[in-house]
C-alpha cells in the first residue's frame, strides 16, 4: 500500500488557482529532472516523509519512512511530493480486510488529521465478491463534484480504477494541487489506481512527458515488471487488472507489446479469474468524439486480449458513456470482451453528444452524460455492472447488465477449451440460412 501526498513551503492556497489564466509554454527551454536537492525552495525545511499507522484510532503501532521529490516548471515549484509504501518493511505485510488508521507527515513533529483505509482481501477467488469504482477524464468541474459525491455517497467500492485524463493541468500545474485536493477525500481511504491520458501529457520546461504525472502518483511497475509508469499490472481479489499505456509505443516490437504477451502468460484463471483492462483511448467507440483514433493498437493487441479471454476493457477519452457487447474484429464474439467507456467524470470540455448512425450492431448502450460506474465480480463467473448519472439519485441505476464468463475462453481455466466458440449464434437466423444456403449452392456447382 503506497500513501502519496503533498506539503508546501508556502500556503498552497497560493498555488490552488484553477481559475487563473493559462500561461503559455515557453518554447525550446532546455529541460531538466529536478530532484529534492534541485529544489532551492525546500532546502531550508526539514523535510521527512513519515505515516504512522495502527488498527485503532489515535493508536499507532507502526511508523515508516519513505522518500519525497519535487519538480519546477517554469515559475512554479511544486511542494514537496512524498510517497511512502508501507507493509513492505520492517514492520510487515498488512492484514487483508483490517481498518488501519494513520496520519502523515515529517520527523519534526508535525502531523496531518487521521484517516482511515480497509486493506484489500486476499488474492483469490475466495475473496470474491468484490467491487470497483470506474471513473474517466475527471477534471475539476461542478460536474467532477457530483461524480466524486456519487461514488462517496454509494460507499460500495473498494478500490477505484481512474482510466485517465485526471487534473486537466494541461500545463499549468497548480491544478494538479488542487486535483489533489478535490479527490482527497475518496483516495485517502480507498486505492486509486491511475492510467495516464491525453491530458497528462504536458510540457514541462520545454520538454513533452508525463513529468507532474509520475511524480505525483505510485504505479506498481516493478512489482510487475515492466519499465513504464505509462502501463503496468496488479492483481486485487479475484481479478488481474492490466493498465495500457495509448500515448507509449505499443506496436508489436514495442516494450509495451512484449510486457503485456508475458504479463497475460503469467495469469493464473484459478487465482485470478478475472481479467480486465484499463486504458484511456476506446478501441470500440461509436461516437463521433476519437472516432477509429486507436485503430493503430487495436490492430497490433486485439487479438492478444481476445486470445488471452480478457473479460473487460475501460476506456474514457470520449465524454459519454457506452457499453458494447461482446466484439472482436468488429463482429460478435462470444470470447470477446465488452467494452466500456466512462470518459464522463466531469471534464471542463463538455459531453461528446453527436453519435455515428446507425448505431453499430456492437453497441448496446449509448448516452451522453456525465457520471461514473460500478463493477461487482460476485463469483468467479458473474459480475454485475451498474452505471449511474450524475443527474440521477447515487442509489439510481442509469444502466446494469450481468455478466457472465465463460470459462472456455480463458487459458488456464480448467474448462478452457483452445477452440473459441465461434459466436455464430448471434447473428439471426435469415442470415445464418442464407450463408449456408450460399455454401451448398457452391458446393453443387
Amino acid at each position: 500500500m503506497a500513501v502519496n501526498w503533498v506539503t508546501y513551503a508556502q500556503d498552497p492556497s497560493a498555488q490552488a488557482g484553477v481559475q487563473k489564466k493559462h500561461k503559455k509554454h515557453k518554447k525550446h527551454k532546455k529541460h531538466h529532472h529536478h530532484h529534492p536537492e534541485d529544489c532551492p525552495h525546500l532546502e531550508n525545511y526539514n523535510l521527512h516523509s513519515v505515516v504512522e499507522f495502527g488498527t485503532e484510532p489515535g493508536h499507532y503501532t507502526a511508523v515508516v519512512n519513505g522518500t519525497h521529490s519535487c519538480y519546477v516548471s517554469e515559475d512554479y515549484q511544486s511542494g514537496a511530493l512524498h510517497s511512502v509504501v508501507i507493509g513492505a518493511g520492517q514492520e510487515g505485510p498488512l492484514k487483508p480486510n483490517v481498518t488501519y488508521y494513520y496520519r502523515v507527515g515529517s520527523s519534526s513533529g508535525d502531523r496531518s488529521q487521521e484517516f482511515s483505509f480497509t486493506t484489500n482481501p486476499e488474492v483469490g477467488p475466495g475473496s470474491l465478491p468484490y467491487t470497483f469504482g470506474l471513473v474517466g477524464d475527471l477534471g475539476q468541474t461542478h460536474d467532477s463534484l457530483d461524480t466524486l459525491d456519487h461514488l462517496l455517497a454509494l460507499n460500495s467500492a473498494q478500490s477505484v480504477i481512474m482510466v485517465g485524463d485526471l487534473s486537466y493541468a494541461d500545463g499549468y500545474q497548480p491544478r494538479w494541487d488542487s486535483w489533489g485536493r478535490l479527490i482527497e477525500p475518496s483516495a485517502a481511504q480507498t486505492a486509486w489506481m491511475m492510467i495516464e491520458g491525453n491530458h497528462e501529457e504536458e510540457t514541462v520546461d520545454g520538454d513533452l512527458g508525463f513529468l507532474a504525472y509520475e511524480r505525483r502518483f505510485f504505479f506498481p511497475s516493478n512489482e510487475s515488471n515492466s519499465t513504464s509508469p505509462l502501463y503496468y499490472s496488479y492483481e486485487v481479489a479475484g481479478a488481474h487488472v492490466a493498465m495500457l499505456g495509448c500515448y507509449t509505443d505499443y506496436d508489436r516490437n514495442s516494450e509495451q507489446y512484449s510486457w503485456l504477451v508475458a504479463d497475460l502468460a503469467k495469469v493464473d484463471r484459478k487465482r485470478t479469474p478475472w481479467l480486465i483492462v484499463g486504458l484511456h483511448a476506446p478501441w470500440y467507440n461509436s461516437n463521433e468524439a476519437h472516432h477509429g483514433e486507436m485503430d493503430n493498437m487495436v490492430d497490433a493487441m486485439e487479438e492478444l486480449l481476445v486470445n488471452n479471454g480478457v473479460d473487460l476493457v475501460f476506456a474514457g477519452h470520449v465524454h459519454s458513456y457506452e457499453r458494447t457487447s461482446r466484439v472482436y474484429d468488429g463482429e460478435a464474439d462470444d470470447c470477446a470482451p465488452i467494452y466500456i467507456n466512462i470518459g464522463d467524470g466531469g471534464n471542463r470540455e463538455g459531453l461528446s453528444n453527436t453519435w455515428i448512425d446507425p448505431q453499430p450492431r456492437w453497441s448496446e448502450v449509448r448516452e451522453a452524460s456525465f457520471g461514473m460506474g460500478t463493477l461487482e465480480l460476485t463469483d468467479s463467473t458473474h459480475a454485475v455492472w451498474q452505471w449511474h448519472r450524475n443527474q440521477d439519485d447515487a442509489f439510481e441505476v442509469s444502466d446494469e447488465v450481468q455478466i457472465v464468463r465463460n470459462p472456455r475462453c480463458s487459458p488456464g481455466d480448467a474448462s478452457y477449451h483452445p477452440m473459441r466458440p465461434l459466436g455464430l449464434f448471434s447473428a439471426p437466423l435469415s442470415e445464418l440460412l442464407s450463408s449456408l444456403r450460399d455454401r451448398l449452392s457452391s458446393f453443387l456447382a
